[in-house]
């Protein structure tokens, strides 16, 4: 049985393999060196900024805030557009102002809209009474 190729000495397998696997890296070193816009890293810190004031001011600890927006969120922005559900930010919201004065409008009725019409609980909250029992 004859070979037709001869073998290889361990130095030229070695060079052989780093070979392999720099072609094989080369487009995962690209990737990595299209670093996102220095804007994203600030926009970043501004929220993060906005989230501590708004913690010190309110009286309500950060961990909190992050944890609401997470949840409504998943703390996704949407480059400032209203989501498909019409809130807006990371803390997903809503004018409510805007919100009573279309529902308004669209019942016919001025400031109350379907709230407050009818034997509907005018908080949207059946399950409680309206007023404290004494």
């Amino acid at each position: 049985m004859s070979r037709s190729r001869q073998r290889r000495s361990p130095l030229a397998r070695r060079a052989g393999q780093a070979a392999v696997a720099l072609a094989l890296s080369l487009p995962l070193l690209a990737v990595g060196a299209t670093a996102p816009p220095a804007a994203a890293g600030t926009d970043r810190d501004a929220l993060q900024r906005a989230f501590d004031e708004a913690a010190d001011e309110y009286g309500v600890p950060e961990s909190v805030l992050l944890g609401v927006a997470y949840l409504q969120s998943r703390w996704d922005g949407h480059a400032g557009a209203a989501s498909v559900s019409g809130g807006y930010g990371p803390m997903h919201l809503t004018d409510v102002a805007t919100a009573l004065a279309e529902d308004a409008s669209a019942a016919g009725h001025h400031g109350l809209g379907h709230h407050g019409v009818g034997g509907e609980d005018p908080r949207g909250d059946a399950a409680r009474p309206l007023a404290p029992a004494a």
